[in-house]
This record gives structure tokens, C-alpha cells and sequence, in this order.
């Protein structure tokens, strides 16, 4: 997992890994017991709650399921309520939303983020991160050429 004694959590991996932590049980166990340890930033904090509402995917139990849910949406709209402009918390918040079921009542902000992430993606300073969050959300289908261009820029 790539942490050695003295080195904190792989912001890298994490964002590498997020397309496919609802998927990879391991890597999303992971994950979220270093976020849950080292995360200091709003953006680990809220890659920490997308990983815990990942973790619902995970467990077997209906109550723990729900409880995982519930407290990742907790975490996350805690940290946009106190960082609304940062952008990579927007992208997590928007692609949790648009791949969550509708039955669970998460999906309230996918236009405002979407259009937010359009006019705003550009402004992130890692070029890594802004070139991950653009290939995932072009993968996404979510955005038209325009849009992308927009996007992309």
C-alpha cells in the first residue's frame, strides 16, 4: 500500500483507486484504515468518506451497510459545507452521487457539481489529479463534447 513508518497515506493511489473502490475490497479496506489514520486535508478527508460509503458495497450486513452510508454522506457534506469551492471534494461528491442508487435519496447535487467541476476543473494546480479527475469523468459520460472541452481546458 505503499506506507512506510514515518511516510503518510499515498494521495496518488487513493485517487487512482477510487474509480474501482466499490469494487476491490482489499484496496478499499485499505484505503480507508490509512485515510482514517493519516487523512489532515479536507481532499483526504473526503476520499475517507467516499471509501467508508464504498465500504456499504462491502459488507453484508443491511444495518452496517446503511450505517457505512449514512456516516461517509455525513463526512462528505461536512467537509463541503466547510470547503464548498475546493473542486476535487465536488468531483467526490458528484461521482458518489451519480453512481448511487436513487432509492437512497443521495443524488440532490449532480447539476450543481457537474457545472461546478465544468467551471472550475481547470483551477486545480496538480496536474496528476486535474488529468485523473478528467479522464474519469470523461469516462463517466456524464458531459457532452462541449462540455468536455470546457472541462478539459
Amino acid at each position: 500500500m505503499g506506507l512506510s513508518s514515518g511516510q503518510n497515506l499515498s494521495i496518488s493511489d487513493i485517487r487512482k483507486d477510487f474509480k474501482i473502490g466499490h469494487k476491490d475490497e482489499d484496496k478499499c479496506k485499505a484505503h480507508l484504515e490509512a485515510l482514517a489514520k493519516h487523512a489532515d486535508s479536507p481532499v483526504e478527508r473526503g476520499y475517507e468518506a467516499a471509501y467508508h460509503m464504498f465500504m456499504a458495497k462491502h459488507s453484508g450486513n443491511p444495518l452496517k451497510k446503511m450505517s457505512y452510508f449514512k456516516d461517509g454522506k455525513k463526512m462528505l457534506d461536512k467537509e463541503i459545507s466547510a470547503n464548498p469551492n475546493n473542486v476535487e471534494l465536488r468531483y467526490i461528491r458528484l461521482l458518489i452521487q451519480f453512481y448511487t442508487p436513487s432509492y437512497l435519496g443521495y443524488r440532490g447535487n449532480i447539476e450543481e457539481d457537474k457545472d461546478f467541476l465544468m467551471n472550475n476543473l481547470y483551477k486545480i494546480k496538480d496536474r496528476e489529479a486535474k488529468q485523473i479527475i478528467f479522464n474519469y469523468l470523461k469516462g463517466a459520460k456524464m458531459y457532452s463534447e462541449q462540455e468536455l472541452a470546457l472541462l478539459g481546458r
